[in-house]
């Protein structure tokens, strides 16, 4: 959802500026520290504000607290799953409100829970210990809904994982990359697996290699020329095995900002090794399509609640 502006990343965003560890969002949907414990987590790069006339929405600096703002189904409209949903905008900013509040609202509903995830953004270059700060929040995001997912009327093994763009990388990567909970962990949360159960994957940048990866995101995450064994490893088309989530991928075949490849490459991998994947290419749409009804093809929102029925996330089917 970044092709609306010359830079190469827009779209709607409304990256909240986090400075305390709790507060209200101000629809009264509460917001969770993702880290409460850091004093001073590390910061991305700052970015100036700026108004975009086409949508209305303003860019705002980025995340420096990641948070999960809850969008909870009533207890008598839950049907026990939920969904983590990572925004994109190139790893520059968020389109919180055009791939967050908006998906939340759909999953609703369906009587699907939300937390929409305000992950930290890098800054074109790994941090200490190698693992992108967006990677340690949805890791993190995922522990702490399995945690309270009694509390939160939710079956602990069907908590998916949304991502578009870029949130697509953050997605997939947590698919491919997760790991399993530790028992005898001290922190309570580290006993519990990061692994999603199942990904939703809009217009998703997966690869980072040459030629099928959109630069300007490959920059922002790893810088303009990371080593091969590491842009291998966050290539996540590359690293899918049996045990990566099933996954529902959509996208438009006229996007121009994110080559199909990407969800080409990442759906065979899935088939390869076996894994329930559905891959739903639209003639048109363009890039960022998910949450309006841009040449109808909001029709991605049916198709992905059938899916999630097929697959038995949800009842039905």
């Amino acid at each position: 959802m970044f092709n609306r502006l010359k830079s190469g990343w827009t779209a709607t965003a409304l990256v909240l500026a986090l400075t305390i560890p709790t507060m209200a969002a101000p629809a009264k949907h509460t917001v969770i520290p993702v880290w409460p414990h850091l004093r001073v987590p590390p910061a991305a790069r700052t970015a100036k504000s700026k108004v975009v006339p086409e949508l209305g929405k303003i860019l705002l600096p980025p995340v420096r607290w990641p948070t999960l703002t809850e969008y909870l189904v009533p207890k008598a409209q839950a049907n026990g799953c939920a969904v983590i949903s990572c925004p994109g905008g190139g790893y520059g900013v968020l389109c919180v409100h055009w791939e967050g509040t908006r998906v939340a609202k759909f999953l609703n509903s369906i009587g699907v829970s939300c937390f929409v995830l305000q992950y930290r953004l890098p800054d074109g270059k790994l941090p200490p210990g190698g693992v992108p700060w967006p990677l340690q929040d949805i890791r993190r995001a995922m522990q702490i809904v399995r945690a309270n997912a009694k509390k939160w009327n939710i079956n602990p093994r069907d908590i998916g994982v949304a991502g578009f763009s870029a949130g697509g990388s953050v997605a997939s990567l947590a698919g491919v990359h997760w790991l399993p909970g530790n028992p005898e962990a001290k922190n309570p949360l580290n006993r519990f697996s990061t692994r999603p159960d199942f990904l939703i994957l809009g217009y998703p940048v997966i690869s980072m290699a040459p030629g099928i990866t959109n630069v300007e995101t490959r920059n922002n995450l790893l810088g303009a020329k990371p080593p091969r064994d590491v842009a291998e490893y966050f290539s996540s088309e590359l690293n899918v095995t049996p045990l990566t989530p099933p996954a529902f991928i959509c996208y438009a075949r006229n996007d121009t900002v994110v080559s199909p490849q990407n969800e080409i490459l990442f759906y065979k991998a899935l088939r390869r090794n076996g894994v329930p994947a559905e891959l739903r290419a639209y003639r048109v749409g363009e890039h960022g399509f998910v949450s309006g009804p841009k040449h109808g093809v909001s029709k991605w929102s049916h198709a992905c609640w059938k899916w999630l029925r097929r697959m038995h996330f949800i009842p039905g089917e």
